[in-house]
């Protein structure tokens, strides 16, 4: 965000960000050390703003590959009924086009699952171990059953 406020485009937020990457990277900060938050905003207020996030995390991940980016989930459901299912709808989506951290809700057992399997699809859990833990440990057993 700028003075201005926060852009509701993702060009303007990937301008933004690409300022800031680039700023950061001059004065010798590493860009694996750069967390770009993405001020994920309610769809509430207007229902593109998930698409915006979800645009400028594509294009962030593209351009800026070694830079991390994280937002506060819970802000894309804020006044909306049945939160918990937005929130793991969307962190599964943003992880999809580039989303490295999150700000959570660890004791919802469905969006930690989530998190778990989504970080296998996305090879980002060698030989699937984090997964396995996780199924062994019972915390991807959210219904009862195997399937």
């Amino acid at each position: 965000m700028t003075d201005g406020g926060v852009p509701t485009t993702s060009e303007g937020r990937f301008r933004i960000a690409t300022r800031l990457i680039e700023k950061l990277t001059g004065e010798g900060v590493s860009p694996e050390d750069i967390f770009i938050d993405l001020l994920v905003m309610p769809i509430s207020t207007d229902t593109k703003y998930g698409i915006v996030v979800l645009e400028t995390l594509e294009k962030l991940s593209v351009s800026f590959p070694k830079v991390n980016t994280i937002c506060g989930l819970s802000n894309i459901s804020y006044g909306l009924p049945s939160r918990r299912l937005i929130n793991q709808i969307f962190m599964v989506a943003a992880m999809m086009k580039g989303l490295t951290a999150v700000i959570l809700d660890p004791l919802d057992k469905r969006i930690m699952a989530n998190l778990i399997t989504t970080n296998a699809l996305l090879g980002k859990d060698e030989y699937c171990a984090d997964y396995l833990a996780a199924f062994r440990l019972g915390k991807l057993d959210l219904k009862g059953g195997d399937g």
